[in-house]
C-alpha cells in the first residue's frame, strides 16, 4: 500500500513493504528515496500541532520596525510594517503545523502532515505502519526453537516485550517454552 502525503510544495509517497517502509520525498529542489527497516522504527505515534515560529519571528521583527519608524513622518511605511506584522501573526496562529511522527533509531523519522479534514486518514495510515512493523517483528523474533541458542532467543523475547509487541504473559509463556519448563506458574499470588 502506498500513501501520498503532501505539505505545501513537498510530496512524499510512503509504501509499506514486508520488512520496511519505502519513502520517496520530493520537494521543489530535490528528490530522495530511501527505506527504513521496521526494526529501526519506534512503535509509538507523536501527534503534534505547533505554531509556526518563523512567522512569529517575522511578526515580531516588523512590529519592532514599525515602532522604530513611528518617530518618522512616513506613515505609509509604518502602516505596511504593522500590516505585515499582523498578517504574519494571524497566519502563524491560524495555520498551525500539524504532524504525526514515528521516531526512528537511525534519525530517519517518518513525519506525516495532516489537516483537520484528513487527520483520521493519516492517523489510520500511521497505525497501519505500526501494525505492519509489529507483525513483522513478532514473526521474526517471536518464534521459539530449542535447536537455536537460548540466550539470543531470550534477548529477542525481551526486545518484543520492551517494545510492547507482546504482553508480559505472552513473554512468560514463550520464555517457559524456550526453557522447557513444564510448570508455568509463577511465584506469587494468582488471579
Amino acid at each position: 500500500m502506498t500513501f501520498i502525503n503532501r505539505y505545501l510544495f513537498n510530496r512524499q509517497a510512503i509504501e509499506i513493504l514486508p520488512s520496511a517502509l519505502k519513502i520517496h520525498k520530493k520537494t521543489l529542489f530535490n528528490s530522495v528515496e530511501y527505506e527504513v527497516s521496521f526494526e529501526k522504527l519506534d512503535n509509538k505515534l507523536k501527534v503534534e500541532t505547533t505554531v509556526r515560529n518563523g512567522l512569529l519571528f517575522i511578526a515580531f521583527f516588523f512590529t519592532i520596525l514599525g515602532f522604530l519608524f513611528l518617530t518618522g513622518s512616513d506613515s505609509d511605511l509604518i502602516e505596511v510594517f504593522f500590516l505585515v506584522a499582523a498578517a504574519s501573526f494571524l497566519i502563524a496562529i491560524f495555520a498551525k503545523l500539524r504532524t504525526i511522527t514515528l521516531a526512528s533509531y537511525d534519525r530517519n523519522n517518518i513525519v506525516l502532515y495532516f489537516t483537520k479534514s484528513n487527520k483520521e486518514d493519516v492517523i489510520e495510515f500511521a497505525n497501519q505502519i505500526i501494525q505492519s512493523g509489529n507483525s513483522y517483528l513478532l514473526a521474526k523474533y517471536g518464534k521459539v526453537d530449542k535447536a537455536l541458542p537460548i540466550e539470543n532467543q531470550l534477548n529477542n523475547l525481551h526486545f518484543l516485550r520492551n517494545k510492547e509487541i507482546i504482553t508480559e504473559d505472552h513473554f512468560e509463556n514463550l520464555k517457559n517454552q524456550l526453557l522447557g519448563r513444564e510448570n508455568k506458574t509463577s511465584i506469587g499470588f494468582s488471579h
